[in-house]
């Protein structure tokens, strides 16, 4: 009668724990194919997967909205979570190819070529050589993957 008893407590505590179980699945998206450093990541070549029984919520990307459009820093794996770290934004300024710097001041506006000597993202500062004078210039790359320096 006991165990019994003691089964049926068992059981019983079994029921009650499953739904906090299934509270713990988090769903995260996973690349189908290896994605390649340097690569952008298409919404076609990701899945959404789910992760059970995490003792702890992983430094993943959670969204596929986040991840479209990235370029992977790192080789990903399929069926893998994608940490934080592994994507960025794509350069729109490249190392090496000439880009257009413009100054904008008032009604004032400049334009040239220079070559950049370091890569970079909308919003990030870079450094560029004026192709002309040879005067290298810091500015801020912008959507349109011009340089803008000066003030604004």
């Amino acid at each position: 009668m006991r165990a019994r008893i003691i089964r049926s407590l068992a059981a019983l505590a079994g029921l009650l724990a499953a739904p906090a179980a299934l509270a713990d699945v988090l769903r995260f998206p996973v690349p189908l194919v290896t994605v390649y450093p340097g690569e952008t990541i298409r919404d076609g070549i990701l899945e959404d997967r789910e992760f059970p029984g995490l003792a702890e919520r992983p430094q993943a990307i959670d969204s596929r909205r986040v991840l479209v459009g990235k370029v992977a820093r790192r080789t990903l794996l399929p069926g893998q979570l994608i940490p934080v770290n592994a994507v960025e934004d794509p350069k729109l300024v490249v190392r090496g190819t000439p880009a257009q710097v413009v100054f904008a001041q008032g009604g004032l506006v400049i334009s040239t070529l220079a070559q950049p000597l370091q890569s970079g993202s909308v919003g990030e500062q870079v450094r560029a050589r004026n192709i002309d004078s040879g005067l290298v210039v810091v500015g801020t790359v912008q959507p349109d993957g011009t340089i803008r320096i000066g003030a604004r």
